[in-house]
């Protein structure tokens, strides 16, 4: 049988591993309100027996493991379901601040109502050619096209511009929280060896994948030794106290903007999801003109591929510059081509209607003006030559926008049915956007709940906990107050009290 000094080291390690478990019930509780703080429990098991003759006895209890409660299965499930969320939310509102870029041009009629004002009045100008009040108007309704054309383009091109500086601050950021998860593993391993508690420094790092998901997507595995490696398209972030940094680099596949590559290897990181592949597709390319897809000089009146929208492009931006390209350099060349076969009202002949801003590139949105001779509404060559009111000229372009040079998911339509296409095409992707957000977000909303009742703390159950404590520590310590009295009563039965 066990001696009396013996149960009191039963009591000893039943007030000792209660008033852990009351330490770890008390800092749940005051964790409640922690983003990212996963509650902990004192698992408890009975020490090792002693052999005492034929019987074995029980030597009390002992803390088997402090666990931190958590599901690496379902933290995996929501950086998943996350990083796809912020994906489309960044696409959201992307079309969101297309869509008012377009608005605002609205406020004069917008680029629509501009293209048929442009196109009536030159029907208007057939009709009289030697108005100079409808040659005025004229000049004066086209101006105002490509004023709209040009500002769409510099709006777009400002938000490439503002989408690039996004990504590469979010780079940084990346290579930041890489740093940290691999100061953090370094942490946790060392803890690890000294048989101390991690549990709040993976906390911590858990928080800080929860963040990386948002920004890309990843692929997390957690070690024997408590560290976690980190994975982003299959290449390793951090490994371990190793971590590898990704840059963002300029080539001639995306003109002057940022190409996320890693930075040992150069090559380019595969992303499937999060706020950077968002930005990335959102911002796109530099927009490839006509002109180096070597169609700047092909045939107007050829049914040519170039003017083929197939808006099938991921990048926002860049496809819808596209299009626009297509219908600005078509509209430019078709009306130059006719407009310079005609004669004006002074005589003049071979005058370009629309001219390049800037001549080594193609006619774009944003280098395209009227012709600054033509401030001379007389040399607008609205007859044809040796016809100098037969208003033919004015009537073959008038006519233009009833013609059907482009095509879209093998539709042909016409300039004014085409450009309505394009703003049709950008609510479409907006619509498409918001539909995957909603249903995304009760998803990630699904996932969460699932993570909170299994990590979450509960106040009624730490409360419970408490009171299940606390009655434990007070019967080891009125255990441990018996066997204190009765080793007194034979200390004084042996008459050992006094000398």
């Amino acid at each position: 049988m066990s001696s009396t000094f013996s149960t009191l080291s039963i009591a000893t390690s039943g007030l000792y591993t209660s008033q852990k478990a009351l330490n770890t019930t008390a800092h749940n509780v005051s964790n409640v309100n922690t983003a990212g703080y996963a509650r902990q429990q004192v698992i408890q098991s009975d020490a090792a027996y002693l052999k005492s003759g034929r019987y074995q006895t029980g030597t009390g209890v002992g803390i088997a493991e402090l666990r931190q409660v958590r599901s690496i299965f379902l933290d995996n499930m929501y950086r998943k379901e996350e990083s796809t969320l912020c994906y489309w939310q960044i696409r959201e509102n992307t079309v969101s601040d297309i869509e008012a870029v377009m608005d605002d041009l609205s406020d004069d009629g917008g680029i629509q109502t501009a293209i048929d004002d442009f196109f009536s009045a030159w029907e208007e100008v057939s009709k009289d050619p030697t108005s100079g009040e409808e040659r005025a108007s004229l000049i004066e309704y086209a101006s105002s096209l490509v004023n709209m054309f040009n500002q769409l383009d510099s709006q777009l091109s400002q938000m490439q511009e503002n989408l690039d500086s996004q990504i590469e601050s979010m780079v940084d950021e990346i290579n930041s929280i890489a740093e940290q998860v691999a100061e953090l593993n370094g942490k946790i391993a060392l803890c690890e060896a000294n048989t101390d508690n991690a549990n709040d420094y993976t906390d911590e790092l858990n928080s800080l994948l929860d963040t990386l998901a948002d920004y890309v997507n990843i692929s997390v595995s957690e070690d024997k030794n408590g560290m976690y490696s980190v994975s982003v398209g299959g290449i390793s972030l951090v490994s371990g106290t190793s971590f590898n940094t990704l840059a963002c680099e300029s080539d001639s596949g995306s003109g002057s903007f940022s190409t996320v590559v890693w930075e040992e290897s150069g090559k380019e990181v595969k992303l499937k999801g999060g706020m950077l592949l968002g930005l990335i597709e959102s911002r796109g390319n530099e927009t490839e003109s006509l002109a180096e897809s070597g169609d700047e000089e092909a045939d107007v009146d050829a049914d040519s591929e170039s003017y083929n929208f197939t808006g099938e492009s991921e990048n926002l931006i860049t496809e819808l510059r596209m299009g626009l390209n297509m219908l600005i350099n078509l509209l430019a060349r078709k009306v130059n081509a006719i407009h310079s076969g005609g004669e004006g009202l002074d005589g003049s002949t071979g005058a370009d209607f629309f001219v390049k801003i800037d001549d080594s590139l193609p006619f774009e949105a944003g280098n395209i003006q009227v012709n600054p001779e033509l401030d001379d509404t007389d040399k607008i060559a609205a007859s044809s030559i040796g016809g100098s009111d037969d208003g033919a000229i004015a009537g073959g372009i008038a006519d233009f926008t009833d013609t059907e040079y482009f095509q879209y998911d093998g539709l042909k339509m016409d300039v004014s049915d085409f450009y309505s296409m394009l703003v049709d095409w950008v609510g479409t992707e907006g619509q498409e956007a918001e539909s995957f957000v909603e249903s995304q977000t009760t998803l990630v909303e699904e996932v969460e709940a699932n993570k909170e009742a299994l990590s979450g703390v509960s106040m009624d159950e730490e409360l419970t906990n408490l009171i299940k404590y606390q009655h434990a520590y007070n019967a080891s310590a009125r255990l441990m107050n018996t066997i204190d009295n009765m080793l007194e009563t034979v200390i004084q039965s042996m008459g050992l009290v006094g000398r």
